[in-house]
């Protein structure tokens, strides 16, 4: 296919609602198993396979599916510094269909922090759009020096959702996942350039490429079902949502080489926005009124509370 910037905006846009409709049914779906998991521990692997099992959880990963299908499409057709931060629309959505699910008002700080980080990344989306290539370059050491970086911030974060303070967890876990995330869509679009440009079906550094991809949408998956354990499924998804963004566009200015046409004072924006948007998600994490639920837990865990202990010892 050829660059059609208006309609893969238009596809990612309807992913992120499917994507956000996925992030809902699967968080309800492990919080109604682990019963609110109020000391916000990690998932065991008996959780997860037990949990997955729900139609529920099932139906999420319908959507989750589709959602991916529309943003490969949407790869085709334009940049992945473009296409990947439009998905920053399932955060607004996944407010509202937490809110509707509850009937409960959102609180002004957090429409506040919605509202900020909404329009700051879609400022970022305009300024990249301004600024696409018409083509992304491939060099596969590149491709795997920056992969690895990735993972290893990711493990990074996967440590801090199992061990951090409360209140952040889900957020460690959703935006080490949403690392995972943005390299998935970065290498879709490698991939995509590679298989243009190569006999892609005998090449080792293609299925090299794949398997990459592959172990990372699986660790992936593990983090976002961590987050929807440890919190509320909106501050995962505003993790995601923001964090997929910045890491995809960074992996395609720096290796795919989509940076070419930013210009100093287009790079400065960039930056500024990307920087709003993640402290939106911050905001969100601390005053999001679900949150309370880790300040329960520390309460729980002074009080050396014998229930408490045997909660912690299923989920651990």
């Amino acid at each position: 296919m050829t660059q059609n910037l208006p309609l893969a905006i238009a596809l990612v846009v309807v992913g992120s609602f499917c994507f956000a409709m996925s992030a809902h049914l699967q968080h309800r779906a492990v919080d109604s198993h682990l019963e609110g998991n109020l000391h916000k521990t990690r998932m065991r692997w008996q959780d997860l396979l037990s949990t997955i099992r729900s139609p529920r959880w099932m139906l999420g990963l319908t959507f989750m599916g589709v959602s991916f299908a529309l943003q490969t499409v949407a790869l085709t057709m334009a940049p992945v510094s473009l296409v990947q931060p439009v998905g920053l629309l399932a955060f607004p959505w996944s407010i509202i269909l937490a809110a509707r699910a509850t009937h409960h008002r959102l609180p002004k700080r957090v429409i506040t922090a919605v509202v900020g980080t909404v329009g700051v990344t879609l400022a970022f989306t305009v300024v990249t759009a301004l600024h696409a290539v018409d083509h992304s370059d491939l060099v596969v050491s590149r491709v795997a020096m920056g992969a690895g970086v990735v993972y290893a911030v990711a493990v990074t974060f996967a440590l801090l959702g199992s061990g951090g303070p409360y209140r952040w967890r889900c957020m460690f876990w959703g935006s080490g996942g949403a690392l995972f995330y943005g390299l998935e869509a970065a290498l879709m679009k490698a991939l995509i350039e590679f298989a243009r440009a190569n006999d892609w079906v005998r090449s080792p550094e293609f299925w090299g490429i794949v398997a990459a991809l592959v172990a990372g949408a699986v660790a992936a998956g593990w983090f976002i079902q961590q987050g929807y354990a440890t919190g509320p499924a909106e501050v995962v998804v505003g993790s995601m949502t923001v964090t997929s963004p910045i890491v995809a566009v960074v992996f395609g200015i720096a290796v795919l080489g989509e940076g070419a046409n930013i210009t100093p004072s287009a790079a400065v924006w960039m930056v500024l926005l990307g920087l709003l948007a993640v402290t939106g998600v911050g905001v969100l994490a601390r005053y999001h009124p679900d949150g309370g639920r880790g300040a329960r837990g520390d309460a729980v865990d002074a009080r050396g509370s014998g229930s408490g202990a045997g909660a912690t010892g299923r989920l651990s």
